[in-house]
């Protein structure tokens, strides 16, 4: 059945909250995800990931981008979309893990988050990281989990006390080396990419591929996707848009090209005109909206004129968000 266009001003919020914007990024991750994994005749992607034929290893996979890119965004996506990752939160019996390492967690209380989710009782305050990690690579294999993907993964290579750099790039290191190697897909900031390669080996860094969320470039393919995206989305719950006005590239100017800080911009905004029941998107909204998330600024990419005069100052001016 089609979708219905939703009419009241609560059934736009939840649609606008539960669309996804696709715009480039998914494409290339479910690429590179997909060459984790064995094929089958029909040159499908299966859950098994591949092996080496000697070691039995598997490989990892490093999303990476600044904050606010949208990486968080893309992973939750492809399990979604990618149809042979089941996850366990959504699926009993699911293949396919996801953890969101808050901010404050060391490796130690990572390994014992991860048993956790495969319904252990937990650990003793006592046990040490190393065996916590060999209870959870246990509990992997015996749940059937073959794809770990941990998001904000830089948090555990965060210094100071009581956390251990070299024993977090060794436990990631020993998911792609233990009899139940599973596929590892690792999220985060640079920062990431740059904690394993201290590694002085590098045998932890040469397991993983990488992936890359740049910044959305104005005149790009990526910045068409999101003017696509706004366009429909606009159209959707019943607001206009003034092309005069160049909404997309004003939001993604604001961000600094981040997308997933630009969509959630460009999101709110549609929201705050279909609460206020206004017929078109504002300039003053999306000024609003981002002077309350940033503070006040002499100039924002929200002042009213022509774009390309508006642009020229703020470069002018050295805009920085």
């Amino acid at each position: 059945m089609p979708e219905t266009d939703p009419t009241t001003i609560s059934e736009k919020h939840k649609w606008l909250k539960h669309r996804y914007w696709k715009l480039g990024h998914d494409g290339v991750f479910e690429e590179a995800l997909a060459e984790l994994y064995e094929v089958d005749d029909d040159g499908q992607m299966t859950a098994e990931p591949q092996r080496d034929p000697l070691t039995g290893e598997t490989r990892g996979l490093m999303l990476l981008g600044e904050s606010g890119s949208g990486k968080s965004a893309v992973l939750k996506r492809a399990l979604k979309a990618v149809p042979v990752l089941t996850d366990v939160k959504e699926v009993e019996g699911g293949n396919t893990l996801y953890i969101e390492v808050p901010p404050e967690a060391t490796i130690k209380s990572l390994a014992e988050h991860i048993v956790e989710k495969t319904d252990y009782p937990g650990f003793d305050a006592r046990v040490g990281a190393a065996e916590r990690w060999e209870v959870a690579r246990h509990r992997l294999k015996l749940t059937g989990i073959t794809t770990l993907i941990i998001d904000e993964c830089h948090h555990i290579f965060r210094p100071g006390a009581g956390r251990d750099i070299l024993g977090a790039i060794q436990a990631l290191k020993h998911m792609l080396q233990s009899d139940h190697a599973v596929a590892l897909v690792i999220c985060g900031v640079p920062a990431l990419r740059e904690a394993i390669l201290k590694e002085e080996t590098g045998e932890t860094y040469r397991r993983f591929d990488e992936c890359h969320m740049t910044r959305t470039l104005q005149g790009s393919h990526g910045a068409q996707l999101f003017e696509r995206c706004l366009l429909n989305s606009a159209r959707k719950v019943g607001i206009e848009v003034d092309a005069n006005e160049n909404f997309a590239e004003r939001f993604l100017f604001a961000e600094l090209g981040q997308t997933g800080r630009a969509v959630r911009l460009a999101k709110d905004t549609l929201r705050r005109a279909v609460t206020k029941k206004r017929s078109r998107l504002s300039l003053a909204d999306a000024e609003w909206l981002f002077i309350k998330s940033n503070g006040r600024k002499e100039m924002t990419p929200f002042h009213p004129g022509d774009w390309v005069t508006v642009q020229a100052e703020l470069n002018a001016m050295g805009w920085v968000r």
